[in-house]
């Protein structure tokens, strides 16, 4: 088997793993904090969207920085906490669950025939 052969054959893998790439940038996770008193938006791709901070958290703050600041990383923490249960925390973790839900004979199927040759 010639690494041609390999390529054409890691293909349809290749494929499924750069759609997966695609779909993940384009899930929203919203995190909250407060009650729902501060809220974080971040993409797949991790970057974040946006952040709303309810009038009444920012007037009950009363200038209180610090508290208003620790509610946006409890708010970034819930938002990356979805994440990771959806995607993993580390490669290893990502990879087991986007193979979870692939037919990996069809995607492999091409490959282990191919490697008889």
């Amino acid at each position: 088997m010639n690494l041609d052969d390999l390529m054409k054959s890691a293909a349809p893998m290749q494929d499924a793993l750069k759609k997966a790439d695609v779909d993940r940038a384009k899930t929203q996770f919203e995190g909250s904090a407060g009650g729902g008193a501060v809220k974080v938006r971040i993409t797949g791709g991790l970057t974040v969207t946006g952040v709303t901070i309810a009038p009444a958290a920012a007037a009950a703050a009363n200038g209180d920085v610090a508290m208003l600041e620790d509610l946006i990383c409890a708010a970034i923490g819930d938002a990356m906490r979805q994440y990771r249960t959806r995607y993993g925390s580390n490669a290893q973790e990502q990879l087991e669950k986007l193979m979870a839900g692939a037919d990996l004979m069809s995607l492999m199927g091409s490959m282990i025939g191919r490697m008889g040759k």
